[in-house]
């Protein structure tokens, strides 16, 4: 057995052990009590139980993901959070979660948006009058590359409760009336080609219930967007949403639990993926008390490369994530290749096969606003999204930029010299 799998062992065992040690305890005590101090013991009791359940299930869901991803397959919160998918939201086929949701927010008589809604974007002029003098709304833009998606309908992909600051304080911070519309991704258009295909995020100000009537209000031309409507693309430095993220949202305290139970509400997760990441969280606190190794293991790296294959991977390539063992041979110690981190969500994708979206040579650095030129290109992998779930289920939603290295061929789009013709699964 390797040696992390060691360590869920033995700390499965010990959370074990444990609980039934203080429950025995607890009924001796019980025995001796009676009344109001017999209740007490046996509400302790019950949460002791409650948390040493909880651990060992968390062991359990520990080793069985491990193995599962050593062998290449779905992970078991993607997997429990299917329904939640493009493809699926996409289908408008709700589950009975959604639904209960909906008859709830109906009783409530609310208004606020749930995954799978059905919205419209309002007008350019519409929103031109909810926006400043920068063209913000509580200092988020609205940008040049979302103005074509005005008088669309589109469907609610996931509800925005906070963002993860990047470029400045790496930490959580929240983000109220923000969501993501199914697909809409930015195309850098506007801010000098940038690659990063970040997701649109629109303010439930700039949308509307699908068929609802345009607002009565009109004004053209005297608001910020009026100017890059006439001028085309701007210049750097840049300001996008993503540069804006830190002054667009407020500081979070981490004992919010708030924070974990707004995405379950909005359908952002589904209760089976809502489980299956706060057991394995739970599991990870009581293995980083104890110093034992937390899932997913991130091995430190030894800085043995493999070199990319000939020509590097091109779109509609098919490829195979490698194992996490063969990646970490081309990591420093701070899991970083060539300044590219590791990201231990990308773990669940290990052994898995993707297509190669696109090619990464250019983003906009958030902390700056400057666009950078990556010295070792990247890739995206069609459908390898960030899935949040190590973030408290930020939704962003990104796309992990991958090294070439990390990534083994299967197929090969074209039909030039040295290609061949993708597999199929």
């Amino acid at each position: 057995m390797s040696g992390h799998r060691w360590s869920y062992v033995k700390t499965l065992a010990a959370a074990a052990v444990c609980g039934v040690i203080a429950l025995a305890a607890l009924r001796l005590i019980a025995y001796t009590r009676s009344g109001l101090a017999e209740a007490l013991v046996g509400v302790l009791g019950a949460g002791v139980l409650a948390v040493v359940s909880g651990v060992v299930i968390g062991g359990l869901l520990a080793l069985y993901r491990d193995a599962a991803q050593a062998k290449g397959a779905v992970d078991l919160f993607s997997a429990s959070n299917q329904a939640r998918s493009e493809g699926v939201l996409a289908a408008g086929r709700h589950g009975i979660g959604m639904v209960l949701r909906r008859m709830w927010r109906r009783l409530l008589g609310g208004s606020w948006l749930l995954v799978g809604d059905v919205v419209e974007v309002r007008s350019l002029d519409e929103i031109g009058m909810t926006l400043d003098a920068s063209g913000c709304l509580d200092r988020l833009p609205f940008m040049p590359e979302m103005a074509k998606f005005c008088g669309q309908r589109a469907w609610v992909f996931r509800c925005v409760d906070k963002i993860y600051d990047y470029g400045r304080t790496k930490r959580l911070r929240r983000l109220k009336d923000v969501v993501l519309l199914g697909g809409l991704r930015c195309d850098g258009t506007a801010h000098g080609g940038c690659q990063a295909s970040c997701y649109l995020l629109w303010k439930r100000t700039w949308l509307k219930p699908a068929g609802e009537k345009e607002s009565a209000r009109q004004s053209v031309g005297h608001y910020a967007p009026a100017a890059w409507r006439e001028s085309g693309p701007i210049a750097g430095p840049y300001t996008c949403q993503y540069t804006q993220l830190a002054a667009a949202s407020t500081a979070m305290t981490s004992w919010d639990i708030r924070q974990d139970l707004r995405p379950l509400a909005s359908g952002n997760v589904t209760l089976g993926a809502f489980c299956v990441a706060m057991l394995s969280r739970l599991f990870n606190a009581v293995q980083q008390a104890r110093g034992g190794v937390e899932y997913p293991t991130m091995m430190p790296g030894s800085r043995i490369t493999c070199g990319p294959p000939e020509g590097g991977f091109s779109p509609g390539d098919t490829v195979r994530v490698r194992s996490m063992a063969d990646i970490v041979t081309t990591l420093d110690q701070e899991g970083r290749h060539r300044g590219l981190w590791f990201d231990r969500d990308m773990v669940k994708h290990c052994g898995r096969r993707y297509s190669i979206l696109k090619r990464v040579e250019r983003i906009i650095d958030d902390a700056t606003g400057r666009m950078l030129e990556l010295k070792t290109p990247s890739v995206m992998l069609a459908g390898a999204e960030a899935s949040g779930e190590f973030l408290r289920f930020c939704a962003q939603h990104e796309y992990p930029f991958w090294r070439e290295e990390w990534l083994s061929p299967e197929g090969r789009s074209g039909s030039g010299p040295g290609r061949f013709r993708p597999q199929t699964s």
